[in-house]
């Protein structure tokens, strides 16, 4: 847990940019997420992404463990259009994860 005391220069600013600013790795949409789980306080009090900070705001970052995802590739058949030493070109379905993220941890070929 972190906590950070909002000084003048940062007052009238968004709780989101604030934190981005002191969280260089977490993403804005992650932040956002974390304000509305009640996972960042101000004054230990849950606020919404859009409140603007004081002077004097005591932030508290209540920081997310890190969810290992276990991928596993799949034996899809692939329309190779192009391939060479250097260049592979595929045509993709429709549909087709092609970088799993928070929301999607498989491959979906619907």
């Amino acid at each position: 847990m972190k906590q950070y005391e909002i000084s003048k220069e940062e007052e009238n600013t968004r709780i989101d940019k604030v934190i981005g600013k002191i969280e260089e790795d977490i993403s804005r949409t992650t932040i956002q997420r974390m304000i509305e789980e009640g996972n960042i306080l101000v004054n230990n009090k849950q606020v919404k992404t859009s409140y603007k900070v004081v002077e004097g705001d005591l932030v508290t970052i209540e920081k997310e463990e890190p969810v290992e995802i276990d991928l596993k590739p799949q034996d899809i058949p692939l329309d190779i259009i192009y391939e060479d030493d250097d260049i592979l070109i595929i045509n993709k379905e429709k549909g087709m994860v092609v970088h799993p993220g928070a929301r999607k941890s498989r491959w979906n070929t619907c």
